[in-house]
């Protein structure tokens, strides 16, 4: 389990910076690599779902995967259907949003590896006076 927290806490960082890089590309300057956005976007979603259903089996992380696993079809969805909210001038608060729910997908799934590999590595007489 530990392998898919390291590769989800990988994976979902560095496709989000190419995400985040494409998408002020294309809001400030045209550049339209809109597919290439939208599987940056689509990998954040899989690591940040993997990292919270992962995160749901142990006990200690189980209310932050539950969080993940609901917070993750939200991203898709709002990247989706962005471009049809408050079309017109005030369409860059829709814009700012969307970078907003990206950062916190990726800092979920960070935040997310950090306790759970932080949980795995206590000794096991930790484990035991914690049970007790």
């Amino acid at each position: 389990m530990s392998t898919l927290i390291r590769l989800a806490t990988l994976a979902g960082p560095y496709s989000g910076i190419g995400a985040l890089v494409l998408g002020l590309l294309h809001w400030f300057f045209g550049v339209s690599f809109i597919g290439l956005h939208i599987l940056f976007g689509s990998v954040v979603t899989a690591s940040l779902l993997v990292a919270g259903v992962v995160a749901m089996t142990r006990r200690d992380t189980r209310l932050i995967g539950a969080l993940a696993v609901v917070f993750a079809p939200v991203v898709p969805i709002f990247g989706m259907t962005q471009m049809t909210i408050l079309v017109g001038g005030n369409h860059w608060i829709v814009r700012v949003a969307h970078l907003l729910v990206g950062a916190g997908a990726i800092a979920l799934t960070e935040r997310i590896g950090d306790r759970y590999l932080k949980g795995s590595a206590r000794p096991a007489s930790a484990e035991a006076a914690r049970a007790a």
